[in-house]
């Protein structure tokens, strides 16, 4: 699988920033970009099961494009210890085709993440408005808890992944993750039809930086 960032193998920021490449007459560089929740450095809990998933996503989404090369962004680096949006988050986000948001309650309380699905949503805006049809670039998957997740979120079509949800190695050995490997197997045709269906890319798609869920002041019965 081939999972591009800054920081994969070192790469320096300004050499990835020379991997634009002419796919099919645009100038995309990923076919999917992975936005999640970051975790830091030293409580590394999802992001290896997060891995584990991609794989999966990127060799099914593979044999549904038709065997053709699927390049997937997926920033492992955390980004919310400073006060600017990495240029090369930003520049990534802007030349992929669709966003593969994984949800979970802190994802919406992250100015990082919601700013990468509002940029996303603004283009499908964008897109709908000029064509006057639906126009779908997102395609989000439910790691954890519906529940705490904004009205907007709650009523798009996700992939529910959170029976699956781990923190343990041991989870990829039990016959859960074949049960995993199948419901993505699934879900991997709605993918491709995201993908496809990319509008041509353009250097002008919108940022919006959005604005954080406020977190929840307690938690209600239907919780206990």
């Amino acid at each position: 699988m081939q999972l591009e960032g800054a920081y994969a193998a070192g790469v320096p920021e300004q050499v990835v920033g020379l991997q634009l490449t002419s796919r099919g007459g645009s100038m995309y560089r990923y076919d999917v970009f992975v936005s999640y929740k970051r975790e830091s450095a030293n409580k590394r809990l999802v992001t290896p099961w997060l891995a584990q998933v991609l794989d999966r996503i990127e060799y099914w989404l593979r044999q549904e494009m038709g065997g053709q090369h699927i390049s997937i962004f997926f920033d492992e680096e955390s980004i919310e210890i400073g006060t600017d949006w990495p240029n090369e988050i930003r520049d990534a986000l802007l030349s992929a085709k669709c966003l593969l948001p994984v949800w979970s309650p802190e994802y919406f309380h992250s100015r990082w993440c919601i700013a990468e699905w509002k940029s996303f949503l603004a283009r499908e805006q964008l897109i709908s408005g000029r064509t006057q049809r639906p126009c779908r670039l997102t395609a989000p998957i439910k790691f954890h808890d519906g529940m705490w997740f904004p009205s907007e979120a709650q009523r798009v079509q996700q992939l529910d992944l959170s029976p699956y949800a781990a923190t343990t190695k041991a989870f990829w050995d039990s016959p859960r993750a074949d049960e995993l490997d199948q419901r993505i197997m699934k879900f991997a045709p709605a993918l491709a039809r995201v993908v496809s269906g990319a509008p041509p890319h353009e250097a002008g798609w919108p940022i919006d930086p959005g604005e954080p869920v406020a977190r929840p002041s307690g938690v209600g019965m239907a919780r206990l």
